[in-house]
């Protein structure tokens, strides 16, 4: 089995930053809050969508974010997200939810048809590194799922797709363009899609990692043609290196109606002489 880890180099945070830093995004969604720290990564200007049902905020965002604490399932099927933002598409968007192949296959799906040609959707755990924390199940440290299947299933029935997989650490960042609104491809296959993928296992892409994921250098040559030539904003801020934003209500009502919740749970679990939730 081939040591893949030796090919990557640098952190998807880092490569996220200088994404936003480059390129300006008008607006931006991201699956997966958890600690908010990848929300920190944009700029004062752009406006956010952030969905993940239990976040823990402990970051400061700007303050154009909304924040949807529920799945990407519920937030797509009960909201318009063009009215969320205006009117705008999505100029980037960032999955990092559930790590399994079918939830990121679905959030892709649903957040293609509110981007454009020129969006950028950012996919995290597109990199496996061996067998035992690629599977379904977790039963390592390093737990990256399934959700890398997406790359060889989307090359397969959406070649009109452009796909990039970025070796950084900790397990590479799938950079996909040439988005079509309009394609209903994935909503017919989709069945089809989970039988044909979601069989294959590590062995199918153990020493071809390159060639099937379409892997790039974590270098700015090998990545900038990848992405758009221009900004998507003419004019504004561009996030900088520490920038720090006041922390929005919204993320401190959460945090203490979160707080709260888990209070009380420790409070019946105790009583019940089950253990308490970390």
């Amino acid at each position: 089995m081939q040591d893949v880890s030796e090919r990557l180099h640098g952190h998807y945070f880092d490569l996220i930053r200088r994404l936003h830093v480059a390129l300006r995004p008008r607006t931006y969604l991201e699956v997966g809050v958890h600690t908010g720290k990848s929300l920190e990564l944009v700029g004062p200007e752009t406006q956010i969508i952030g969905i993940d049902p239990t976040p823990a905020v402990r970051t400061r965002i700007n303050d154009n974010a909304q924040l949807f604490f529920e799945t990407s399932d519920e937030f797509f099927a009960s909201h318009d997200v063009a009215d969320l933002l205006g009117g705008q598409p999505i100029d980037m968007a960032f999955i990092d939810g559930m790590h399994l192949f079918e939830y990121a296959l679905r959030d892709f799906r649903n957040i293609e048809h509110w981007a454009g040609p020129d969006s950028v959707v950012m996919v995290h755990d597109c990199y496996p590194l061996d067998e035992a924390s690629s599977g379904r199940v977790r039963d390592s440290d390093t737990w990256t799922g399934d959700t890398w299947k997406l790359v060889p299933c989307l090359r397969a029935l959406r070649p009109d797709l452009e796909i990039t997989t970025v070796a950084v650490k900790p397990s590479g960042l799938t950079l996909i363009r040439n988005l079509d609104p309009k394609s209903t491809v994935l909503d017919e296959r989709y069945d089809e899609a989970l039988e044909r993928f979601g069989a294959i296992g590590f062995e199918t892409i153990d020493g071809r990692h390159d060639e099937l994921l379409k892997v790039v250098g974590n270098d700015w040559a090998s990545i900038s043609p990848h992405i758009p030539s221009t900004p998507y904003a003419s004019v504004g801020t561009a996030p900088a290196a520490g920038r720090r934003y006041p922390r929005s209500w919204k993320v401190l009502r959460h945090q203490a109606t979160r707080q709260t919740k888990l209070a009380g749970r420790r409070v019946v679990d105790k009583a019940r002489g089950a253990p308490a939730p970390a």
